[in-house]
């Protein structure tokens, strides 16, 4: 089970590591040391407002994700300055637009298919019978 730790333990923990003399694997209170390093980073990338949980997924410009992409490709920029650059929240995210981009797709978001409109009972009942019917003819001419 993930726990999720709120703004104020998050900085709280930050200013405690900042206070002692210990590395980064000795310090931690059952917080995975990758978890410290991911909040330091995020600290000093976008202060105070960059340890809050977002409400909302954020949304990226494809142009954007394409030239991310294209840097750390080409460029062979270090993944930190190009969070930076772009101002992407996680690694991870720049590394799924890098192995899309990579299997021959756009790291495009993902858009959802919309459902049809409403079918009454009566409807359904009609459908059920026209494919029942129309099934039923297909098998007797194969």
């Amino acid at each position: 089970m993930k726990i999720i730790y709120s703004t104020t333990t998050k900085l709280r923990l930050l200013s405690q590591f900042q206070n002692v003399n210990e590395s980064l694997k000795v310090f931690y209170h059952n917080i995975g040391a990758g978890s410290l390093k991911r909040w330091i980073q995020q600290y000093l990338t976008g202060g105070l407002a960059n340890l809050e949980r977002p409400v909302h997924n954020r949304r990226y410009p494809k142009k954007l994700k394409l030239r991310a992409v294209r840097d750390y490709r080409n460029h062979r920029l270090p993944t930190k300055e190009i969070l930076l650059k772009y101002d992407i929240r996680g690694l991870s995210q720049l590394r799924n637009w890098v192995i899309l981009y990579n299997n021959g797709k756009e790291p495009v978001r993902k858009r959802v298919r919309k459902m049809g409109r409403k079918v009454s009972y009566d409807e359904k009942i009609e459908i059920v019978k026209w494919v029942l019917k129309h099934n039923h003819d297909y098998k007797q001419a194969a």
